[in-house]
């Protein structure tokens, strides 16, 4: 429950945290992809149009589509317009799950294997007005002084969430879905490689351990990766696993010993100097912030 006699701010992160969180297209971008751990999602193309990666799948998206994700599932995004934009909004499967018992196990099952869906104008505009309603009573939530009225805000936004998700359901199992895209043998390859980094590179960052996955020399592997990104495997694994670690430092509470235990680095001198390394800066300067 939210912390009645938080700053508003706070109560704010409180409320994502413990409910939902929305995550703008330029966030995704800007961290190459994510991992929607115990959540499930819902992701709506507003404009512009790409192809994204649920898990080792690809679909075609632009304005309409709607996709639907389940927990633990990978989302990159793999090629987009300039003009790409659209959001993820993430709910607690304790919430959704309470919406799903009512779905038949068939049904179910039908949203890990087609997740995208194609909307008309009309249910566009109910998705868009449930997530307006939605943003507007936790605002109100947020910025709410007495604890009776904070209280009641939030049991009203948790029923909110579980009308959102009926009507993103309704909407669902009335659309027409949206059929995956072809792979060739080089873009599974890769794909397969960018999804376990980001799933495992808190434990393994050598090239060997993601080639012997998918039972590649590290040599293959890595020219795969090289031609399709422009990246080598060891740099991805770099990239990524500085987004992680900068997360946990200016996202978290963590103690710079702490992050360095749960990315399993020997010591916290070792991550210092590799976060130092990749960053120009130590943990702690780089949780300052600057001009701090």
């Amino acid at each position: 429950m939210v912390n009645l006699h938080a700053n508003p701010e706070k109560k704010e992160k409180q409320m994502e945290n413990t409910l939902y969180r929305t995550l703008r297209i330029n966030q995704l971008i800007a961290n190459y992809a994510t991992t929607s751990q115990n959540k499930c999602g819902f992701f709506l193309c507003r404009q512009g149009e790409g192809d994204v990666l649920f898990n080792n799948r690809s679909y075609h998206i632009e304005r309409g589509v709607l996709c639907l994700y389940t927990p633990y599932t990978f989302i990159r995004i793999v090629r987009r317009s300039d003009d790409l934009d659209g959001y993820l909004l993430e709910g607690e499967t304790d919430t959704v799950q309470s919406v799903l018992s009512s779905i038949p196990v068939m049904n179910r099952l039908s949203i890990r294997t087609h997740p995208c869906i194609r909307m008309n104008p009309e249910q566009c505009q109910r998705f868009e007005q449930a997530v307006e309603m939605l943003h507007s009573r936790t605002e109100l939530m947020c910025r709410a002084k007495k604890p009776q009225s904070v209280r009641l805000l939030y049991q009203l936004v948790q029923t909110l969430l579980q009308a959102f998700c009926l009507e993103v359901l309704e909407i669902y199992f009335d659309s027409v879905p949206v059929e995956e895209l072809p792979q060739n043998r080089e873009e599974k390859i890769f794909n397969r490689f960018f999804m376990s980094v980001y799933r495992n590179c808190l434990k393994e960052r050598s090239v060997l351990f993601y080639a012997d996955e998918q039972h590649l020399s590290p040599n293959y592997l890595s020219s795969v990766v090289k031609a399709k990104s422009g990246r080598t495997a060891i740099q991805w694994i770099e990239t990524i696993t500085m987004i992680h670690a900068q997360h946990y430092l200016g996202s978290t509470q963590l103690s710079i010993k702490e992050v360095a235990e749960k990315m399993h680095f020997p010591d916290q001198s070792t991550f210092g100097r590799y976060f130092k390394k990749h960053s120009g800066v130590s943990p702690s300067e780089y949780r300052k912030g600057p001009g701090e």
